[in-house]
């Protein structure tokens, strides 16, 4: 019996320090998309990072989806696996959706451009927790699930969806 269905979501940084080919492409082609995208919100050139073309111009916010959509390819390559979340096993998580934010950037420095990828899981069924481990396993219809182990870490954000209450007659 299921305690509950829950997402887990877990978000990566993207900084001028990436260490993989997927974290620099991730780094440098939303970096590039920044400098085109954001010259709408910057008139006059007077602004230089993404907090104060927020300030000025709240309309700013939609450079997060205008990246989103340039680096989805990149996504895409990683088959819906977390890079950075894994089962006890070191089976990588599944993710259903990966949301783009810009955390900060700076046109004059690109050093001071901070992304992050927030990676959303499947509905999961929540069958036990012991200790710091969540027994899960996906919630897929018709199917029997193999259930999976999971170590909480403060990297996890845990998202509830429902319960099952016992119902007595």
């Amino acid at each position: 019996m299921a305690l509950a269905f829950i997402n887990i979501s877990a978000k990566q940084y993207f900084n001028f320090m990436c260490r993989t080919d997927f974290e620099r492409r991730i780094f440098h082609d939303t970096y590039k998309e920044f400098q085109k995208k954001s010259k709408a919100y910057n008139v006059g050139e007077s602004l230089h990072t993404f907090s104060q073309m927020i300030k000025a111009n709240l309309k700013a916010k939609n450079l997060h989806q205008k990246l989103h959509y340039t680096v989805m390819g990149t996504i895409e390559t990683l088959k819906n696996k977390m890079p950075i979340l894994a089962d006890v096993s070191g089976k990588p998580l599944l993710f259903e959706w990966a949301e783009l934010q810009i955390a900060e950037s700076d046109l004059l420095n690109k050093a001071a451009h901070i992304v992050t990828l927030t990676y959303t899981s499947p509905k999961l069924v929540l069958h036990e927790i012991v200790n710091d481990i969540l027994i899960l396993s996906y919630d897929k219809k018709g199917e029997f699930n193999q259930t999976f182990m999971l170590k909480t870490t403060n990297k996890l954000m845990i998202n509830y969806e429902q319960t099952h209450e016992v119902v007595y007659g």
